[in-house]
């Protein structure tokens, strides 16, 4: 069993990709954009900051682990995206273990 909260962290941080992915699709304006600016900032300074701990801690169960790693590569794979939108970029990806 993983740490209290992992879990959830990884269930909104997996949301907030996919939300990523459609608002890039929708060409959208600059109110739009700073809104989910600053939600993602606050998921990847709060959340995903402590995902990261527990799994260099040894905190995240084995399903865990691998939905982490999943989800560092798709972060990865939305970094042009990310760019494109002027977002904040997140410091776990490329995944490196």
């Amino acid at each position: 069993m993983g740490e209290p909260g992992a879990s959830e962290d990884l269930e909104l941080l997996e949301e907030q990709v996919r939300a990523l992915r459609e608002l890039a699709g929708d060409r959208p304006d600059g109110a739009r954009i700073y809104d989910f600016g600053v939600r993602w900032g606050t998921f990847l300074a709060g959340r995903l900051e402590r995902l990261e701990h527990y799994h260099r801690s040894g905190g995240l169960s084995v399903d865990e682990r691998e939905r982490y790693a999943g989800l560092r590569s798709r972060l990865s794979e939305v970094l042009p995206l990310i760019e494109e939108l002027g977002l904040a970029r997140p410091r776990v990806v490329p995944p490196d273990d």
